[in-house]
């Protein structure tokens, strides 16, 4: 999951944020509750759970001559579970680019280092495709990191944490999500790891993985338990315009008078 300031990130998938349903201001959002899905599971409760991880094949693509093959593999697939990690940054201000693009079939993960091949046009492609389902959780900051590297219009995404808030779920984050539906814990253990360094370790890679990989088995429960709703596919928001300055209103004001 893209994290690009631990402290200030608004789209953190931990956060209690309302479905993105287009709401007036002061308009309450109702769901119908599902009674298998709790709204919420407290933090203590998921320390007791029996951590889960992803057991495929895991390939780590840093050459650009491997990543025709791997596109090739992925494109078999209908849906694909995706994430992206970004090097953690503590000071205000610091940014970094995207440095790992993942993306999951049910027996093998694919991990991209973005930051060595560069945003590939394979990549592009295969991410722009309305006939490939993408599966994720929290993907707006994921996706805007990915279009600073390249331009490309986001098709055939699914948005988990507005599922599972139509499912009267409160707390939407990967890993509350993944207790709720499995009863298990998806491991933290790696999520402030330099997503730039030269080389990642096997627990790193695992980590990696598992967060892409889960998300596409949280999808195929939700299909078997025929609880998807009829339109999944997450649309990129327009733009906002950018608010006008505070020159900008006094302008305005003297125009008027």
């Amino acid at each position: 999951m893209h994290r690009q300031d631990l402290q200030t990130n608004s789209a953190s998938a931990e956060t209690e944020s309302p479905h993105q349903s287009g709401l007036n201001s002061g308009e309450e959002a109702v769901y119908e509750t599902d009674p298998r899905f709790p709204e919420r599971l407290s933090k203590e409760h998921i320390r007791t759970l029996p951590i889960m991880a992803f057991e495929g094949e895991i390939k780590l693509i840093t050459e650009s001559k491997d990543v025709n093959a791997a596109i090739k593999i992925l494109r078999r697939e209908s849906v694909l579970g995706f994430d992206t990690e970004t090097r953690p940054t503590f000071k205000k201000g610091e940014q970094h680019t995207v440095s790992l693009l993942q993306l999951s079939t049910p027996k093998k993960a694919f991990l991209f280092r973005l930051n060595y091949l560069g945003f590939q046009a394979e990549l592009v492609s295969l991410l722009a495709d309305p006939d490939i389902l993408k599966v994720g959780v929290a993907i707006l900051d994921d996706i805007r990191a990915l279009r600073k590297l390249r331009k490309f219009d986001a098709e055939g995404f699914v948005e988990l944490s507005n599922i599972g808030s139509d499912l009267g779920i409160v707390t939407c984050g990967l890993r509350n999500l993944a207790a709720i539906f499995f009863g298990v814990r998806i491991s933290k253990k790696e999520q402030l790891t330099n997503w730039e360094r030269s080389d990642f370790n096997s627990s790193q890679c695992l980590y990696a993985a598992t967060d892409a990989w889960i998300c596409l088995k949280m999808y195929n429960y939700l299909e078997s338990e025929k609880v998807l709703p009829e339109k999944i596919v997450w649309k990129m928001p327009e733009p906002q315009p950018p608010k006008p300055t505070r020159g900008f209103k006094k302008k305005k004001r003297e125009q008027k008078n």
